[in-house]
């Protein structure tokens, strides 16, 4: 059974970090992790939608989903990369391109669930008003929900690279969720600010900012998972 304080650490020395530090580096990677994949998705769909409008048709939206699922390609890399640098410090048998390909199919499969509504059951004008008239709390609500299910499908996916070096990983599912469930709000709010005369780069800003403040607190939450998990025998 892995642990954080066993004789030897993933390089063979004896001195493992200290819990606080760890949790500290944890939270730090997922907030850089998250702004920096959202701002990467945000650009390319702005790039989307400068380059080729709304997207009206069917061939249109297909277009837009598969640019959407090259975001979560992106956001998903670029937060497994910052995660790995400090999970293998733990779970050192995890390879770095096993974390990095189920990190990023639960990034790819969450921007399809997460898109494909909006895209394909709403029509543009009821899905460019709806969120702006619903009450605040039916709009975290959702936000809420959203994670929840979203950080579910994190939590799963990991997991499943986890579970076979410690039998207590299973609370990794329940701390993504309730970690994406509330840093989805942040997300939802930060989408929430611009309007269609906000210039192209305080929309990158809006959702770095968004990305930032989501992945700080994920990393909170899934981070007081991972210390258990490095306590636990």
């Amino acid at each position: 059974m892995t642990s954080l304080y066993q004789d030897e650490n993933a390089n063979g020395q004896g001195v493992a970090p200290s819990p606080t530090g760890l949790w500290r580096r944890w939270v730090i990677a997922c907030g850089a992790g998250e702004f920096l994949g959202i701002a990467a998705a945000a650009a390319i769909a702005i790039g989307h939608r400068y380059l080729l409008g709304e997207p009206v048709t069917a061939e249109d939206k297909l277009l837009n989903l598969f640019f959407m699922c090259l975001a979560g390609v992106i956001e998903g890399s670029i937060l497994a990369s910052f995660q790995w640098k400090i999970l293998k410090e733990v779970f050192w048998q995890v390879s770095r391109k096993q974390w990095l390909i189920y990190t990023v199919a639960a990034a790819v499969l969450g921007w399809i669930l997460g898109m494909a509504p909006s895209l394909f059951f709403n029509d543009s004008a009821a899905n460019s008003n709806g969120m702006e008239d619903m009450p605040a709390i039916a709009f975290f609500s959702l936000a809420a929900l959203m994670g929840l299910f979203l950080g579910g499908l994190f939590g799963y996916f990991q997991w499943l690279l986890l579970k076979p070096h410690n039998r207590r990983s299973i609370i990794w599912i329940p701390a993504n969720a309730l970690g994406w469930a509330a840093g989805m709000c942040f997300i939802f709010l930060s989408a929430s600010l611009p309007d269609a005369s906000t210039h192209w780069a305080l929309i990158v800003l809006y959702g770095a900012l968004g990305g930032i403040t989501a992945g700080l607190t994920v990393g909170a939450v899934t981070g007081g998972a991972l210390l258990r998990l490095a306590r636990g025998r």
